[in-house]
């Protein structure tokens, strides 16, 4: 009888283990794309002051020679001359950053900076097109190419169009006593 009862609990876990190892679709939390960033004073560009610092706000980074340009999802623009100490860390990207702050919480119950690329990744992907999403919503960014929408406030996860990747996420720390953001990865 132990030995049938052992046969049935040993089943049951591997059936268990066969249906929890067997996913198709996988993708990682962070992208594997060589991103980097730094940026110091954070409060000298306030579209992305605000968005580091308040649930719900986003700012896309883009990047013309010795300038970064900070915009935010209500269209407030500022601009910032790059600096010397650019030379030695020049910012990697695909097609630029948006950075911010989700209005929905972690599981942790904190509202943490994320940071992801504008590069849209079903264009990327499929088709080596580093078109930049722009923002068509508060926290909803739109591919003007294959018009796919991504979502912020749930990771960067696809919401509307044909099945595709979500959005490249980065590693990201802000700190407000220092005034600094760096996105590496």
């Amino acid at each position: 009888m132990n030995t049938l009862r052992c046969l049935r609990h040993l089943a049951l876990l591997l059936a268990t283990l066969l249906t929890v190892a067997c996913a198709d679709d996988v993708q990682d939390y962070y992208a594997h794309e060589r991103a980097f960033f730094r940026f110091t004073p954070v409060t000298a560009a306030m579209p992305l002051y605000t968005a580091v610092n308040s649930a719900g706000e986003w700012c896309k980074v883009t990047f013309a020679p010795g300038l970064y340009t900070f915009t935010s999802a209500h269209g407030l623009t500022a601009t910032y001359p790059a600096t010397a100490l650019e030379a030695y860390g020049q910012p990697e990207y695909v097609a630029g950053f948006v950075v911010g702050t989700p209005s929905v919480p972690g599981v942790d119950g904190l509202y943490e900076v994320a940071a992801f690329d504008l590069v849209c990744p079903a264009c990327y992907e499929q088709n080596m097109v580093q078109r930049s999403l722009a923002f068509t919503g508060h926290e909803l960014l739109t591919c003007p190419r294959c018009q796919r929408v991504y979502d912020l406030q749930n990771g960067g996860l696809q919401r509307e169009g044909e099945p595709g990747p979500k959005m490249y996420r980065y590693h990201v720390t802000y700190s407000s006593a220092t005034q600094s953001l760096l996105i590496i990865n």
